[in-house]
Parts: C-alpha cells; structure tokens; sequence
C-alpha cells in the first residue's frame, strides 16, 4: 500500500506577509482605517465650517480655518501611520474634485479680459522661481536637489510639482523630498494668512489682490483657501491664474529633463529614472474648465448652481484640514531650519517679482 505523505513547506516571509495582506480581516482592517482617515479630515472641515462666521475668524475663512486646525492637531495629537492613506487621499483626490466643482463660478469673460497677460505673467515667474530659487538655496548651503525641489514646487504647484521632478533633482532622497513638500506646505500657509491680513490693512484692489495670489502661493488649495477675502472675483480671478501655472508643470519637467541632459552632456541617471508616463498632467484642470463652460452657457438652474457651490466648498475645507494634518512641523525643527529660511527669502523675491510684473504689464 502507497502512502501518501504529505510535507509542508515552510513559508517564507513575503509569502507570508502577502497572505496576511490577502486575509479579508486585514483588508478590512485598511479599509476601516483608510476611512476613519477620512472621517478625521470631514469632521475638522466640519469644525472650522462652524468656526468660520465667528467674530475675529470670519476673515480667514473656513479653509485657512480648516488648514491650520489640522495643523494643530497633528502638532498635539499626532497622525497615525494607518491614517494616512486616508487623509492623503482627501488632500489630493478630494481636492481634485473640489476644484472640478468650483468651476461652477468660472466667469468666462474674465478669463478672457485676462487673457495673454496671465500667461505671461505665469511664465516670466516660473523663470524667474526655477533658476533664481536653486541658486539661492546652493548658495545657502542647500544640495542641490533640495534647492531644485523647492524652487519648482514655489513656482509652480508645491507638492505636486516636488513628486514631478523629485526623480529629476540629482541626488534626491525620500527625506528631501518629504522637507520640500513640507516646507511648501507651511510657506504656503505663511502666505495665505499674510496676504489676507495684508488685504484687510493696506485695502487692496479685488483685481490686485486675485493677481498676486494666484500667481504666488504655493498650492491650488491655499489659493482657494485665500482667495475668498477679496471677494468673488477675486477668488475667480486667483484660480485662473493659479491654474494656468499649474498647466505649465509638464513643460516645465519636461524642459528641465532636457536641461540636466544638456549639461551631463549625455543621457544623466535622472533623466534615465524619470517615467514621462507618470508625468502628474492636471486632468481636473479640465475638469474645472467644462464645469465652468457648462456653468457659463446656462445650463444649471440656480439651485442646482448653489447645491454644488456648497459641495465643492466642503470638500476644499476637508482637503485644506488634510493638507494640515500632513504637515510635520518635527521634520522642520530637526532638518529644515535653513530649508525654511531659503523658502521664506524664496517666497519674499517671488512676491516682489510679481508685483513689479503686474505693474509692468499694466494688469492693474
């Protein structure tokens, strides 16, 4: 008689971590945490949507409101790791589908009253921020790759525009990547709640005050998030010029993988490592146009106009409250002192160039 023996073959460890990670209580488990993550960003929103029409707080607005909320909560209370894909998801694809719904106060005719000048505006800062920003910072004693990140993710869309060279900048570790995303971040802040004060004592233009915000902050969200103090035409006007920069991040990489070829004088390992498949091309963007077409032509009743306002204005205040929540001021404090130095002069020059361009272009 045959006897079937039967042996078992020791699992090795990614074996076994892929069955764990196959096990249904596990993924359940992400699932939850990834909501709860969520959750955590809906009800800071909620929060600082609350906060928001309170006497010494209703010029800062819910999404600045909700910014520095989940700063703060992170500062006291920490973010645990479970939480993040969560709240990262809210910072970016939240915020994604907000802006594709704010569209719904697109006014087509002043983006065509701005027209070439917006344009060029964005283009002449974006000049200046990358080559200006990366000398300062190496000159400052920042690496080079450090430098680089930070000057593109000041010109053109902070964090966004960081991940999109970051495979470009020579040198780049995951730690200068994580610093420069951090400082954008927390400059962009500075900037939000700079220019709103700004606004309230020197009594600025809304056309003024729309053109220097868009043109220097650093993410699509701290616009948003800025933008309301001047009025609506105002944050309208803010938005198309925000955007318009943020169209410009595939010329740019594109310009600046050609730019590190050039002076290796042969293909360079950064340009071997970029994907230009994984380029981040800002397809809300154009989600944000038709919403804006569609809204221009007619086409939504004023209820139905109103009921998405108010949609994309909670999903804006939770990104904001994510974006906070991933801000780590530790990582600052330990490694970043003379990064957030260079940022701060950076942000200074940046602002200073663009209003002389705004006055030199006559857009006021």
């Amino acid at each position: 008689m045959k006897i079937n023996q039967h042996t078992d073959v020791e699992k090795s460890p990614p074996e076994i971590a892929s069955g764990i990670k196959s096990n249904p209580f596990f993924l359940e488990k992400k699932w939850q945490h990834f909501g709860l993550g969520m959750v955590l960003t809906a009800i800071i929103g909620i929060v600082a949507m609350q906060l928001a029409p309170l006497p010494g707080l209703a010029v800062l607005g819910s999404l600045t409101i909700a910014l520095l909320l989940g700063i703060s909560w992170r500062s006291l209370f920490g973010l645990p790791k479970v939480y993040g894909g969560g709240v990262q998801f809210s910072a970016r694809r939240v915020l994604r589908f907000g802006i594709i719904l704010t569209g719904v106060r697109l006014n087509f005719g002043l983006v065509a009253s701005s027209g070439f000048q917006v344009l060029l505006l964005d283009v002449l800062l974006i000049i200046f921020g990358v080559f200006f920003i990366p000398w300062l910072g190496k000159r400052l004693g920042l690496t080079s790759s450090l430098a680089l990140m930070l000057g593109v993710g000041q010109s053109i869309c902070g964090a966004s525009a960081v991940g999109a060279v970051a495979p470009l900048a020579p040198g780049a570790d995951q730690d200068e990547v994580s610093l420069a995303v951090a400082i954008c971040g927390i400059m962009g802040t500075l900037g939000v709640l700079l220019f709103i004060f700004a606004l309230n004592i020197l009594n600025w233009q809304s056309h003024f005050y729309g053109l220097l915000t868009g043109s220097t902050l650093h993410e699509i969200a701290q616009v948003a998030a800025a933008g309301p103090a001047g009025g609506q035409s105002a944050m309208d006007l803010a938005m198309v010029v925000k955007l318009t920069r943020v169209l410009l991040l595939a010329p740019v990489a594109l310009a600046l993988a050609f730019l590190l070829t050039l002076r290796a004088g042969k293909e360079s390992q950064a340009a071997k490592k970029f994907d230009w498949r994984k380029l981040p091309i800002p397809w809300f963007v154009l989600g944000f146009v038709i919403v804006g077409a569609i809204n221009s032509l007619g086409w939504l009743s004023k209820d139905l106009s109103n009921i998405t306002l108010q949609i994309s204005i909670f999903l804006m205040v939770m990104a904001m409250a994510a974006m906070g929540l991933l801000v780590d001021l530790k990582v600052i404090r330990k490694t970043g002192l003379r990064a957030l130095a260079v940022s701060f002069l950076a942000f200074a020059a940046f602002t200073a160039i663009s209003l002389g361009l705004i006055a030199v272009l006559g857009m006021v």
